[in-house]
Protein backbone atom coordinates (compact mmCIF):
# COMPACT_ATOMS: atom_id res chain seq x y z
CA UNK A 1 0.00 0.00 0.00
CA UNK A 2 1.35 3.25 -1.01
CA UNK A 3 0.74 6.53 0.21
CA UNK A 4 0.46 9.66 -2.04
CA UNK A 5 -0.90 12.19 0.16
CA UNK A 6 -3.29 12.80 3.31
CA UNK A 7 -5.81 12.75 4.61
CA UNK A 8 -8.04 14.95 7.48
CA UNK A 9 -10.64 12.89 8.79
CA UNK A 10 -13.52 13.74 11.55
CA UNK A 11 -15.52 10.67 12.83
CA UNK A 12 -15.45 8.83 9.37
CA UNK A 13 -15.95 11.85 6.96
CA UNK A 14 -12.91 12.80 5.47
CA UNK A 15 -12.80 16.83 5.59
CA UNK A 16 -9.86 17.69 3.99
CA UNK A 17 -7.06 16.06 1.20
CA UNK A 18 -3.94 17.44 0.10
CA UNK A 19 -0.18 16.09 -0.67
CA UNK A 20 0.63 17.81 2.59
CA UNK A 21 -0.34 17.63 5.70
CA UNK A 22 -0.78 21.75 5.70
CA UNK A 23 -2.81 21.44 2.48
CA UNK A 24 -5.21 19.06 3.88
CA UNK A 25 -5.66 20.94 6.89
CA UNK A 26 -6.37 23.63 4.91
CA UNK A 27 -9.32 22.17 3.47
CA UNK A 28 -9.94 20.60 6.88
CA UNK A 29 -10.24 23.90 8.69
CA UNK A 30 -13.38 24.79 6.19
CA UNK A 31 -15.20 22.28 8.01
CA UNK A 32 -14.61 22.38 11.68
CA UNK A 33 -14.89 25.76 14.40
CA UNK A 34 -13.33 24.26 16.71
CA UNK A 35 -10.23 25.76 15.56
CA UNK A 36 -8.89 29.39 14.63
CA UNK A 37 -6.09 28.85 12.41
CA UNK A 38 -4.09 25.89 10.16
CA UNK A 39 -1.62 26.02 12.59
CA UNK A 40 -3.70 25.46 15.35
CA UNK A 41 -5.44 22.41 13.75
CA UNK A 42 -1.73 20.98 12.83
CA UNK A 43 -0.58 21.76 16.35
CA UNK A 44 -3.28 19.58 18.26
CA UNK A 45 -3.21 16.84 15.06
CA UNK A 46 0.80 16.50 15.00
CA UNK A 47 0.68 15.84 18.98
CA UNK A 48 -1.31 12.94 17.81
CA UNK A 49 0.29 12.40 14.67
CA UNK A 50 -0.79 9.07 12.95
CA UNK A 51 -3.60 8.36 16.12
CA UNK A 52 -6.95 8.64 15.54
CA UNK A 53 -9.56 10.40 17.29
CA UNK A 54 -12.65 8.83 16.43
CA UNK A 55 -14.31 8.76 19.68
CA UNK A 56 -13.88 12.34 20.71
CA UNK A 57 -14.89 13.80 17.38
CA UNK A 58 -11.86 15.59 17.11
CA UNK A 59 -9.83 15.72 13.36
CA UNK A 60 -7.24 13.16 12.84
CA UNK A 61 -4.15 13.05 9.81
CA UNK A 62 -3.66 9.91 7.95
CA UNK A 63 -1.17 9.51 5.09
CA UNK A 64 -3.64 8.26 2.15
CA UNK A 65 -3.42 6.34 -1.37
CA UNK A 66 -4.02 8.00 -4.45
CA UNK A 67 -6.90 6.18 -4.95
CA UNK A 68 -9.23 7.13 -1.92
CA UNK A 69 -7.74 11.38 -2.43
CA UNK A 70 -9.39 10.65 -6.12
CA UNK A 71 -12.64 9.24 -4.98
CA UNK A 72 -12.80 11.98 -2.66
CA UNK A 73 -12.20 14.79 -5.46
CA UNK A 74 -14.72 13.20 -6.89
CA UNK A 75 -17.69 12.87 -5.02
CA UNK A 76 -16.44 13.40 -1.43
CA UNK A 77 -16.30 10.68 1.70
CA UNK A 78 -16.80 7.02 0.16
CA UNK A 79 -19.46 5.14 1.85
CA UNK A 80 -16.53 2.52 2.48
CA UNK A 81 -12.95 3.30 3.37
CA UNK A 82 -10.64 2.19 5.81
CA UNK A 83 -6.87 2.25 7.23
CA UNK A 84 -4.43 -0.93 6.54
CA UNK A 85 -0.54 -0.14 7.67
CA UNK A 86 -1.76 3.57 8.99
CA UNK A 87 -2.19 4.33 4.92
CA UNK A 88 -5.84 5.23 4.56
CA UNK A 89 -7.21 3.29 1.29
CA UNK A 90 -10.42 2.91 -0.49
CA UNK A 91 -12.54 -0.29 0.21
CA UNK A 92 -11.72 -2.10 -3.10
CA UNK A 93 -7.58 -1.34 -2.33
CA UNK A 94 -8.14 -3.35 0.94
CA UNK A 95 -9.86 -6.00 -0.98
CA UNK A 96 -7.16 -6.25 -3.03
CA UNK A 97 -4.53 -5.75 -0.13
CA UNK A 98 -6.09 -9.06 1.55
CA UNK A 99 -6.30 -11.31 -0.92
Amino acid sequence: MNASGYIVASDSAIIGIGETIREAATQALEWSDDYGSVEALISDMESDLEKAHEEDGKPYVRRATAALIDAVEKGGTPEQWTIIDNIACTAEEAIEHNS
